[in-house]
């Protein structure tokens, strides 16, 4: 789906525009996409992925993506994932985002990196909390490294995306850094009621 969403209410957003349910937030992507609706066997499998320690999950998803990606043709320069804190990696043993990031970039051919994009603080779980609540647990949550990322198109992707406020903190601290570009790509998206 092509779309960018406003982190605060998921509401659709034209690229760097802002939404007039939230006129304060604007979205820090060219555009922001997801494969498919975060339920049934679906949700089942990537909660197998996330909390159930079944990793190679992360390839046959990545295929999934890399199909996706190949029909937006997006010019892309680097993909990262959405960063973990060190508590959450050191709790799971690893980051689902790089399961899916990491064989996405290596179908692709396009450079990758796993220290681009840090978390910069401990963030409380984004299970549960409201689009407000979430928006504020990750704002500056993340850094950028500038010289990794300066004038360069970066995609950034993650597993699920509810609201997006993660993935726009994430793109907020890349623009910061001088990216030229940020583009967000997820496997699942929660659809709200």
């Amino acid at each position: 789906m092509k779309a960018s969403f406003c982190p605060r209410c998921g509401r659709i957003l034209e690229a760097n525009t802002t939404c007039d349910n939230c006129p304060d937030e604007v979205s820090n992507f060219e555009s922001l996409q997801y494969w498919g609706a975060f339920e049934g066997p679906l949700r089942e499998a990537i909660h197998k992925m996330k909390y159930g320690n079944d990793i190679g999950l992360g390839e046959i998803f990545s295929e999934m993506l890399v199909q996706h990606l190949q029909q937006l043709n997006w010019s892309i320069d680097l993909i990262v994932p959405v960063p973990l804190s060190p508590g959450r990696i050191k709790e799971r043993g690893y980051n689902q985002s790089d399961l899916l990031a990491h064989p996405v970039a290596s179908r692709l051919k396009t450079p990758y990196s796993i220290d681009t994009l840090k978390r910069t603080r401990e963030t409380q779980s984004q299970v549960g909390l409201s689009a407000k609540e979430r928006q504020k647990n990750v704002t500056g949550a993340f850094w950028a490294d500038e010289k990794k990322v300066q004038n360069k198109r970066i995609l950034v992707i993650d597993d699920v995306m509810t609201t997006g406020a993660t993935l726009n903190a994430c793109a907020q601290a890349l623009k910061e850094a001088n990216a030229e570009q940020v583009y967000g790509l997820t496997l699942a998206k929660a659809i709200q009621q």
